[in-house]
């Protein structure tokens, strides 16, 4: 098990502050360096959004364009597909369902929202309702009731992406440009302002490797933030005003 520790020591946002950046950086005991882009919104005034780009996987060069057509503010790469670009498990993006309910064990969380707020549920709770149109089946979980998920993977290192929250109204989209374990991932999630400036209570995985990208758009003129993904990509978890 490994322990983190920032190297970032610039002060987290305000809880209050409306959508904002930040690029934190950590080492680990074993001598890890993780570093991670990292989107932080309330989910009181911004809602998520998924936003499909087709069997076609748009390239990170095209995101830009979507993301600003859409309206949103942010984005990382979301779920998995297969070869032929058709999506693994349940997606529902703009209020449209694009593919079927799936219970296969990687796909142990699933990430919606229905208008009244955010949620990231396990499978087995979760219930199709009216009035979701933004939804995404992902996994593994990283992180539940504030702990690390056990039996998390410690072979595979790859580049990561996730979706994390202290289960009030806080929430991170993120993606690192190290690779690192999913244990690892979930160690640094719950270790307290690693990775957050408040607890973690639960996080999911999204899609990682070499489909992990990032994008947040600032406005104002000013150049957006990217992580690129190095491999086209079926569609994006995002962001948005509400």
């Amino acid at each position: 098990m490994a322990d983190w520790r920032p190297v970032t020591h610039e002060p987290w946002p305000a809880p209050e502050a409306p959508i904002s950046h930040r690029e934190q950086t950590l080492e680990s005991s074993t001598g890890r360096t993780l570093r991670a882009h990292l989107v932080l919104f309330d989910s009181r005034r911004y809602r998520l959004a998924v936003l499909d780009l087709g069997p076609e996987l748009a390239p990170t060069s095209a995101w830009l364009e979507r993301l600003r057509a859409a309206g949103l503010l942010a984005a990382v790469n979301g779920g998995f597909f297969h070869a032929d670009g058709q999506p693994l498990g349940l997606v529902i993006a703009e209020g449209r369902s694009l593919s079927r309910f799936e219970t296969v064990k990687p796909l142990s969380g699933v990430l919606y929202d229905d208008g009244r707020g955010i949620h990231l549920e396990r499978r087995a709770r979760f219930q199709s309702r009216p009035g979701i149109d933004a939804l995404i089946q992902s996994g593994p979980y990283l992180v539940e009731r504030g702990q690390a998920v056990r039996g998390l993977s410690t072979q595979d290192v790859s580049r990561r992406t996730f979706i994390a929250t202290d289960w009030r109204r806080h929430w991170i989209l993120g993606a690192t440009r190290d690779g690192l374990t999913l244990a690892e991932l979930a160690e640094a999630l719950a270790t307290p302002g690693a990775l957050a400036p408040w607890p973690v209570e639960r996080a999911l995985n999204l899609d990682g490797g070499s489909s992990t990208g990032f994008l947040f758009d600032p406005g104002e003129g000013r150049a957006p933030i990217e992580l690129r993904a190095r491999r086209p990509v079926r569609n994006l978890v995002g962001v948005r005003a509400r």
